[in-house]
């Protein structure tokens, strides 16, 4: 016997299939009539009468809300389809009005920056390999004989600069002179390399145009920051997935590539050929191993860019005058720091370590206050110890990247007085002013200003030693 168990999730039998009792309707209990010929028709009748009229109410039943197609079959009407128009908007203006709640309520940032990795500082003071021996500023070291030097501009002649868009009229070449022209002016081609002064981008990738998540340090591009007057450009190496990118400590939250950079480093030069740049890039080997030989290959994949790199004959060798250098179109200076590696221990022959060169100060101050303690802020903190580098970075800005910490620390009367008693304080004039939010303030104009001021003070000193 066979049992049907599709159907049923017990263990039980179910009923045998001829045993199963008829409709109720089509039962008839013949002990009710007599089984005559007559009376077998007549009951035959009813029961087709009985299944005709069954057939029927069900044929109707399925047919509700059906229609046919050309053939007489049966076709479902398509569903109602509920998400109309208004439905559909009511819904969008529920999502868009639950983002901006949540962006302005929760501290979104905050809680990202919270739970992304964190990378420690470079030791302070830094004693990596590429600068042996350093120490912080001693008493030695702070005025050794460059007292009362001023760094100024006149209020009156402040231009701004946040459209980016020209070039400013203080880094505009004399037009009806064949003099040679350096940066912006005739001036600048008499000093050397490591007697000028450079408006720097801090972390200059990271920025709001080029859609950096969080934590950006400028609103514009670095291209932009070149035409309004930025010579000396900081950059953040990152590896990701074996992948050479400029980001800031952090994969995939902002990043730009090499190839890209330089190209533009290059159009710039070949569009204003009085121009110079300072690279100065930092290695972050968290994401994995940087090899400076690597980014390298990557320069030599832009046209002309290796052409236009500057060779230095090698540490404690006099450097070129600017003039020099925009002369013989070796118009790119390349630093870079914070480890990485050379193939075989040789590195590329433009690439010089920035910290055997340059001494630089507290770069981790947390605010104004911090920027305005000279102690503090103005103290040798990596570099040669007893300034035997030929360069002097001054950090100004303030960690974490705060705009409105920059709208004051870019202001023509705080740098002016950072950089006077941070030149004072250590006996050196700057090179390096490190800036975030380049597009607020007057930076690169007091640069270009106190530049003209060193040049000026120079040929007096040179027109005196030989009167002497």
């Amino acid at each position: 016997m066979m049992y049907d168990m599709s159907s049923i999730g017990s263990l039980q039998e179910r009923t045998p299939i001829s045993a199963r009792a008829a409709p109720a309707s089509l039962q008839r209990p013949r002990s009710h009539f007599k089984q005559t010929p007559d009376n077998r028709q007549q009951q035959h009748e009813q029961d087709n009468v009985s299944i005709q009229n069954a057939s029927q109410r069900s044929t109707h039943s399925n047919r509700v809300g059906m229609e046919e197609d050309e053939f007489g079959g049966l076709v479902l009407p398509p569903k109602k389809n509920r998400c109309t128009l208004p439905v559909a908007s009511f819904a969008l203006v529920l999502v868009a009005v639950s983002l901006i709640v949540t962006w302005q309520v929760f501290p979104t940032e905050e809680i990202v920056v919270k739970y992304l990795p964190k990378f420690e500082a470079p030791a302070t003071p830094y004693t990596g390999e590429e600068a042996p021996g350093t120490t912080a500023t001693s008493d030695n070291d702070k005025n050794n004989g460059q007292e009362g030097i001023e760094i100024d501009i006149p209020l009156e002649n402040e231009v701004p600069i946040s459209d980016a868009t020209t070039v400013p009229s203080f880094m505009e070449c004399p037009t009806d002179s064949d003099e040679l022209c350096c940066n912006g002016s005739p001036q600048n081609c008499q000093l050397k390399v490591n007697e000028t002064m450079f408006a720097t981008l801090h972390n200059a990738m990271s920025t709001e145009e080029g859609d950096f998540t969080f934590g950006f340090n400028h609103y514009k591009t670095l291209e932009k920051a070149m035409v309004a007057g930025y010579r000396g450009i900081n950059l953040d190496l990152c590896n990701c997935n074996n992948k050479l990118q400029f980001c800031h400590n952090v994969c995939d939250y902002g990043e730009r590539l090499p190839q890209e950079v330089f190209t533009s480093v290059v159009n710039f030069l070949k569009e204003y050929p009085s121009e110079m740049i300072i690279l100065i890039f930092q290695a972050t080997t968290e994401k994995g191993p940087i090899v400076w030989n690597d980014l390298y290959d990557e320069m030599k994949l832009v046209q002309d860019f290796e052409d236009m790199m500057y060779v230095h004959p090698g540490e404690g060798e006099a450097w070129p005058l600017v003039g020099d250098l925009v002369k013989s179109n070796k118009r790119i200076v390349t630093f870079y720091f914070n480890g990485g590696t050379c193939t075989d221990d040789v590195c590329p022959e433009p690439f010089l370590p920035f910290f055997k060169y340059a001494a630089e100060t507290e770069y981790q101050s947390a605010n104004l206050d911090d920027l305005r303690n000279t102690q503090y802020s103005c103290q040798l903190t990596r570099g040669p110890g007893g300034f035997k580098g030929d360069f002097f970075a001054v950090n100004n800005f303030v960690t974490p990247p705060d705009p409105e910490a920059s709208a004051i620390t870019n202001t023509q009367k705080f740098l002016s007085e950072r950089l006077t008693k941070c030149a004072n304080f250590n006996g050196k004039r700057p090179n390096f002013v490190y800036v975030d939010f380049w597009s607020e303030g007057v930076t690169s104009q007091l640069v270009q200003y106190a530049n003209k001021q060193m040049a000026s003070q120079k040929k007096q000193e040179e027109e005196q030693e030989l009167r002497s």
